[in-house]
């Protein structure tokens, strides 16, 4: 959930003594400031300036992909899902008798799903957004989610699979929005959250969120 430092609760640890304000949080994703200040407003101002290292700090908190353990589960569209349930994935899976193989077979059913998968999304978005691809290809990447050239060639990570469907759709728009804005200038922004209104948070999850 995103912190809104204008309403969001909080906790207000009033130390007289202190000369500076300490902002930190708790595990289970409670705000807590330690401040000799003691008026709500003037410690709100100070959560404003810091409202994306916190919502960032929450990201890493609720947001960060679970891990999973090859040859019994997988991580797919943001949840562990046991291998019995994904057929398709099992019998790959049974033609490997070593270790080091098991790798291979989930990152050839995060290709397979990425072409069941995202098609559909990016063309939605596409129209949505009035743009058109010259050339859509998903790879294995290893550094990057996606990413576009100045042609307008799009390019996606087959492990985006690993994703929630939300996280998916922002590299998406993110993506196409770079055919119109090659930066990460505000206006590359304001059209992004133009199609996807938590575009921030979204943002700072991904930031946070580890390839497996």
């Amino acid at each position: 959930m995103l912190f809104d430092p204008l309403h969001s609760p909080f906790i207000h640890i009033h130390i007289s003594t202190n000369k500076n304000t300490y902002i930190s949080l708790t595990k289970e994703g409670e705000v807590r400031v330690r401040t000799p200040l003691k008026e709500e407003q003037r410690i709100r101002r100070l959560l404003i300036e810091k409202s994306d290292w916190i919502n960032a700090k929450l990201a890493i908190l609720h947001e960060a992909l679970p891990s999973h353990h090859l040859g019994e589960t997988i991580l797919f569209r943001g949840e562990i899902v046991p291998i019995e349930q994904l057929p398709q994935l099992q019998q790959l899976l049974e033609k490997s008798r070593k270790n080091t193989d098991i790798k291979k077979y989930y990152t050839r059913f995060y290709h397979n799903e990425s072409l069941l998968t995202l098609p559909s999304r990016i063309h939605h978005y596409a129209q949505k957004m009035n743009l058109t691809p010259s050339e859509i290809r998903y790879k294995n990447l290893r550094r990057r989610w996606g990413s576009c050239d100045s042609n307008g060639v799009l390019t996606f990570n087959v492990m985006m699979m690993q994703l929630s469907y939300r996280h998916v759709d922002y590299i998406i728009v993110h993506e196409l929005a770079h055919m119109q804005h090659m930066n990460h200038s505000k206006a590359f922004h304001d059209l992004v959250r133009t199609i996807l209104k938590d575009e921030k948070l979204l943002r700072q999850e991904l930031k946070v969120i580890r390839m497996h």
